[in-house]
């Protein structure tokens, strides 16, 4: 289950731009077609922590799931 870290409310338009947020924590958004730059929407807007996986929800808000634990299957 994701928990909201920070209320943003932004309204996105997923038919031109992909949404993301980057190594900073900032909330960037790049067209799909693959022309231009990065656009940086909110500096600094979460503290990231490597255990978390960080997206845009559909409130447009930041939010946060954990990450898988990483074990591996003992081969049978």
């Amino acid at each position: 289950m994701a928990e909201k870290v920070k209320r943003l409310g932004l309204q996105r338009d997923y038919k031109k731009f992909l949404y993301f947020i980057d190594g900073q924590g900032s909330v960037c958004r790049k067209p799909k077609s693959g022309q231009g730059e990065n656009e940086v929407l909110v500096e600094h807007a979460v503290d990231r922590d490597n255990r978390f996986l960080y997206f845009l929800d559909k409130d447009g808000d930041v939010a946060r799931s954990e990450r898988a634990s990483g074990r591996r299957r003992a081969a049978a």
